[in-house]
Order: C-alpha cells, then sequence, then structure tokens
C-alpha cells in the first residue's frame, strides 16, 4: 500500500515550462552584457546568472513538500526537512475543517499527548498541486479527502496487523 499526496514531478515540469520563458530572457540579458567590454557588462551578466539559478534552487526547494502514506508510516517532506512518522506513534488520523487548512490530514501523536501535525500539502489549498479541483471537494466535516482516507486507511491497516 502506497499513497503520495503530490507529485513533484509534474509541479516542478509545469511551473518550469511557466518559469522557463522569462528565466531564458534574463540569461540572454547576461549573454548580452557580457559583449560590452566593461566591467558592468560582466557583474550584469553575472547578476543574471545567480537571478536564474537562483529561482531554479527556490522552485527545487518550494516544490519539494509531499505526503506519502505506506506500510511503515506516514511521511511529510517539507521544504528544508524530512519527518518520518511511524504508525506506533500516531494516536488517530484527523482532517482539518479551520480556514487555513481545510481538508488537511491532521496526525495525532501519542507521544507527547494530543500533539498534532498539520500535514499542509494535502489542504484544499494544495489540491491543483496534487492534480485535483479544490471546487470538486464538499464539506470538509464531512467528506473525508483522498489523502485523508489513505492514511486513515493505512492506520487501520497496521491496528489489524497488531491485533491479530
Amino acid at each position: 500500500m502506497s499513497y503520495r499526496a503530490i507529485r513533484t514531478g509534474w509541479v516542478r515540469a509545469g511551473l518550469g515550462c511557466f518559469l522557463g520563458v522569462p528565466l531564458l530572457v534574463v540569461l540572454g540579458s547576461g549573454v548580452v552584457l557580457l559583449t560590452l567590454d566593461s566591467v558592468a557588462g560582466v557583474l550584469g551578466a553575472l547578476v543574471c546568472l545567480v537571478t536564474v539559478l537562483l529561482c531554479t534552487f527556490l522552485l527545487v526547494i518550494f516544490t519539494r513538500r509531499q505526503f506519502i502514506v505506506d506500510d511503515e508510516g506516514i511521511t511529510l517532506v517539507r521544504s528544508f526537512s524530512t519527518l518520518r512518522i511511524r504508525w506506533e506513534e500516531v494516536a488517530v488520523i484527523e482532517q482539518d475543517s479551520g480556514y487555513w487548512a481545510t481538508g488537511a490530514v491532521v496526525i495525532v501523536l501519542r507521544r507527547p499527548p494530543g500533539k498534532r501535525i498539520i500535514a499542509w500539502p494535502t489542504s484544499d489549498r494544495r489540491a491543483l498541486f496534487r492534480g485535483e479541483l479544490s471546487s470538486a471537494f464538499d464539506d470538509p466535516a464531512t467528506v473525508l479527502r483522498p489523502a485523508a482516507r489513505a492514511a486513515i486507511d493505512g492506520h487501520r491497516r497496521w491496528l489489524a496487523r497488531q491485533s491479530g
């Protein structure tokens, strides 16, 4: 059993196509600046190159976010870190119905008791990144999203293996 909420390859490809043309224009401007016989031309070209590299770096970093459910537990890949939560640590899986995290999976831990971790990649605000339309969702208080269903099913399967 495995579930991945955001497929980063498609998101990166789409954003790369969207940002590719402006970044190529900036890179082309840097090449044109290199034709000037001055220090200002070289510095301008370096600024263009650094801008393109920084935008590419930010694209990769900010599209790292993922929510992965497997037989061992849940993995939350964040921009600068990865959090692995084993099923033994999970007390219950919930779905948020608040304003900012509507539809997001909330993982409630056993220790410390009641600690809640919100899986932001599963919120309705990130639905397009998952290839879903948030307008197709009903009320989060009554209808589970696919990510919440996958997490709850994974936790139930683990609980069934432990008891039987």
